[in-house]
């Protein structure tokens, strides 16, 4: 299903790519002439999108901060991407369908491209950049975000859930599950990428008492990863917060704003 013509100015449109339900969301300022940059935004745990509806455009407090990030002229889109993957190879494959989607899109310029997810979502973030998506994006922000699988699995927090997105019950192993979860894990590939690799601009918000996903094992390895590969990273952790930087409301949306002001 082909995204639906568009006109000039702030729409919402639905549609597939890849098999999976998404959505373009464009700013008032959009022109079928212009030249858009866009935001590919990465859903957490439960999130969706839906023929017609999708949960963070439709929830309030969730759209504040796209709406943020699209008051610097920015198209956002986002993708089901398989429901709670866990960065499985399903959701990487619908992610670059909807950017291949994007790219035949009059008025947007897919060479100025963001990246942003949460939970769950960064590591689609990770195994797209990392994937069919390098050396695409410009900007890549994430916020409480998985970065590192086998941490997940020996936490125990999200163990069951990731072993379902890769096929495997609650009984499986974890050395059995991770034997098959490992290629699709971002951490041990961005602990081996080589300085010099052309790599977005990244941006980690996380919380300094987020027991889910502890900042030790995701947002902290992820920042030196990025960080000895040569890229250019500002990390946030941020004191007396927990498992939801969204939490912070305005403030979070300040920064949003002006992080993707540069793309």
């Amino acid at each position: 299903m082909a995204i639906p013509k568009l006109g000039n100015g702030e729409q919402r449109v639905y549609f597939k790519a890849g098999g999976e339900w998404c959505y373009l969301w464009t700013p008032k300022g959009f022109k079928l002439k212009g030249k858009t940059p866009v935001l590919m935004h990465h859903h957490g745990a439960g999130g969706y999108v839906r023929e017609g509806s999708a949960d963070w455009p439709d929830t309030e407090s969730k759209a504040a901060f796209l709406k943020a990030i699209m008051e610097n002229g920015i198209a956002v889109a986002g993708s089901h991407a398989c429901g709670d993957h866990w960065g499985n190879p399903c959701a990487v494959a619908a992610n670059a369908a909807l950017l291949k989607e994007l790219d035949a899109v009059p008025g947007l310029d897919t060479s100025r491209l963001g990246l942003m997810g949460g939970g769950l979502g960064g590591t689609l973030v990770w195994n797209s950049v990392l994937g069919p998506l390098a050396g695409r994006a410009k900007l890549a922000a994430v916020l409480q975000a998985v970065a590192n699988l086998d941490a997940t699995i020996r936490e125990k927090k999200f163990r069951d859930v990731t072993l379902r997105a890769y096929g495997f019950t609650p009984e499986t192993s974890d050395e059995v599950a991770y034997r098959v979860i490992k290629p699709s894990d971002p951490m041990p590939k961005l602990k081996a990428m080589k300085e010099g690799m052309k790599l977005a601009s990244v941006a980690i918000f996380h919380g300094s008492k987020d027991h889910n996903i502890p900042a030790e094992t995701n947002a902290v390895p992820l920042a030196e990863a990025l960080r000895r590969a040569g890229g250019e990273v500002e990390l946030n952790v941020f004191p007396e917060v927990e498992h939801n930087v969204y939490a912070m409301g305005k403030a979070m949306e300040d920064k949003l704003r002006v992080f993707f002001s540069a793309l």
